[in-house]
């Protein structure tokens, strides 16, 4: 028993980023219920004054779905001055999924292992909330900020998005400012989300639009 723990320990930890997922651990006196883990090619930046919460769980930096795939990406999580960063439970960002939480930004994820899949983007300047159990497909981008201000009215170019539990987004979506997706929504490879989504709803296209209701996915 000792002795088959022992390899299951090597074989996980031998695949991680052993240095940082330490020096992290024990800078940020991470709970015991917390595993925090950084693979290779991993950027981390937290700056001094940022909060940095992990509350249980596992939470991954560039981790991948198969243990003999080579690492081609490169994952980054940065998070900036008086930004608050605050993970709930499980949540995996996949081989080159990155995460930037901008200055005064707040960034929620709610776990229940959901997680941001290959190449896709979280770029939350005012606040992004990300519930439990939803999967995010391959280079996906969400942001909640037009980083522009379009005639004159500042206060217009960022606003809240709210992705509910057991979300479903496709490959190549795009998630703008200002919209709640839904309890259990599926969002259709390729759509570019600029409005609120049903709960138990399909949408599909530019700009997305419901094709189905009442679903369930699994």
């Amino acid at each position: 028993m000792v002795l088959s723990n022992l390899i299951k320990y090597y074989h996980r930890y031998r695949r991680l980023d052993l240095f940082h997922t330490i020096y992290f651990r024990l800078k940020y006196a991470l709970p015991h219920n917390v595993r925090f883990f950084i693979y290779p090619k991993s950027i981390i930046e937290i700056n001094k004054q940022a909060q940095f919460i992990i509350e249980e769980g596992e939470f991954s930096v560039n981790k991948s779905w198969f243990d003999t795939r080579k690492r081609r990406y490169i994952s980054e999580l940065r998070i900036d001055k008086n930004a608050k960063f605050i993970c709930k439970g499980d949540f995996m960002l996949f081989q080159g999924a990155s995460i930037y939480v901008a200055p005064n930004a707040k960034l929620i994820l709610h776990g229940g292992w959901s997680f941001l899949n290959t190449n896709s983007t979280l770029n939350c300047f005012d606040h992004i909330e990300i519930g439990k159990s939803c999967s995010i497909s391959d280079n996906v981008s969400i942001q909640d900020s037009d980083n522009h201000v379009i005639n004159g009215e500042k206060e217009k170019m960022s606003a809240p998005i709210i992705i509910k539990d057991h979300v479903w987004v496709g490959k190549n979506v795009t998630i703008l400012k200002g919209v709640t997706i839904g309890e259990g929504a599926i969002v259709g490879a390729g759509a570019v989300v600029t409005k609120n989504v049903p709960s138990a709803s399909i949408v599909v296209g530019n700009p997305a639009k419901v094709i189905r209701e009442n679903i369930t996915w699994e």
